[in-house]
């Protein structure tokens, strides 16, 4: 049976949700095995070994998450010759979300065959552009991602070529319209994290919870280290509302999918 390994980059749960939803779902074609990319696992020997890989992993301004472009340059000889699918979450709209990280990947000299992005729930708490919604209000947002991860995980099932996102028109939307301006600034929004010392308890919470380390005490406050990847995991986690990135004020907390719902079983389709 051959391989099928997933590694991915999950800021709130969305990206987490949707590389699970897909091995499970391949799990009756392919032994299958995922990985978060920020825990410690032997990850040269698994892309090596595999004979599908797909990276997941949520876009900030039609780019890749810092994470994610590391690890895959990390790792860059181990993708030549592979097999890759791609599975980007965002909010909205990226143009070419996934085709940012293909491209690296071609340089490295991967086969990029299957692409898709797909829309999930709004994770950045304190915005005010755009509502953030729990509970019942996801049904409709989760609905058409299942759908679509459905019909990607044929495509990828039966061999189907799938790129969503690399034609001239998504890269030019994706480029002048967000990535142009996002990675322009990037640098400096690393050090964007502001924490209400007037709120915070010092719980711990986002410092056990930060994917790269950036939070850390220091004389019992919260302190941010200027490396930040903007995941938002420390805005939507603190229980106090203390930490904001990009905002002034959380005034929802994004709480994660229903996965019990909407996951298909291990049961059903194997591991």
């Amino acid at each position: 049976m051959k391989k099928f390994r997933a590694f991915y980059f999950s800021g709130t749960g969305n990206t987490k949700f949707v590389a699970t939803y897909l091995v499970r779902k391949l799990s009756v074609f392919f032994d299958v095995d995922m990985f978060d990319i920020t825990q410690k696992a032997d990850f040269a020997a698994e892309i090596s070994g595999a004979d599908i890989v797909l990276v997941a992993f949520p876009i900030y301004g039609s780019s890749p998450p810092i994470p994610m472009r590391n690890f895959v340059h990390r790792y860059g000889k181990e993708f030549y010759a592979k097999t890759v699918a791609i599975a980007e979450t965002q909010y909205f709209f990226s143009g070419d979300g996934s085709a940012s990280l293909g491209r690296t990947l071609r340089k490295k000299g991967a086969i990029v065959k299957y692409a898709e992005h797909f829309n999930m729930p709004n994770n950045i708490a304190d915005g005010s552009v755009f509502k953030v919604k729990n509970g019942d209000e996801l049904s409709g947002i989760v609905h058409n991602a299942v759908r679509r991860l459905d019909a990607f995980s044929q495509k990828i099932a039966f061999d189907k070529k799938f790129l969503r996102g690399f034609d001239p028109v998504s890269h030019a939307v994706g480029y002048f319209c967000q990535r142009k301006w996002w990675r322009k600034g990037e640098k400096g929004k690393r050090s964007a994290v502001k924490v209400d010392r007037q709120k915070c308890v010092g719980c711990g919470i986002c410092i056990k919870s930060c994917p790269v380390g950036n939070l850390k005490f220091e004389n019992g406050q919260v302190v941010p280290s200027g490396n930040c990847v903007f995941c938002y995991r420390c805005v939507n986690l603190c229980p106090k509302r203390a930490i904001t990135l990009f905002g002034s004020e959380v005034k929802n907390s994004y709480g994660g999918l229903p996965v019990g719902e909407f996951l298909p079983p291990p049961d059903k389709f194997g591991k």
